[in-house]
């Protein structure tokens, strides 16, 4: 067995954070997935609108209508001309 050296035990510990660090990105991964899963359900099957979800979750009204926007939830309404000829200089 080779010797333990300060080199091989900071080796050692950079390769458990490294593995540690995936496991939890992928453990986020899928806790993100099942929230905007269940987000749009609520807003689909369940009726409910951003605004309640948000309040209901404690999440920011912008952060569910992000993830209904990349779900392809119907909106609720048009955009404003305003925020429509906006949308169009960009």
């Amino acid at each position: 067995m080779p010797e333990e050296t300060p080199l091989t035990r900071l080796q050692a510990a950079a390769a458990a954070k490294k593995a540690a660090e995936d496991e939890a990105q992928k453990i986020r991964d899928k806790g993100a997935a099942q929230f905007a899963e269940a987000v749009v359900y609520a807003l689909t099957h369940d009726g409910m609108k951003p605004k309640e979800v948000a309040d209901a979750t404690g999440v920011h009204y912008e952060t569910i209508r992000r993830i209904a926007r990349a779900a392809d939830v119907e909106r609720l309404r048009e955009p404003t001309v305003t925020s429509r000829r906006k949308a169009e200089e960009r």
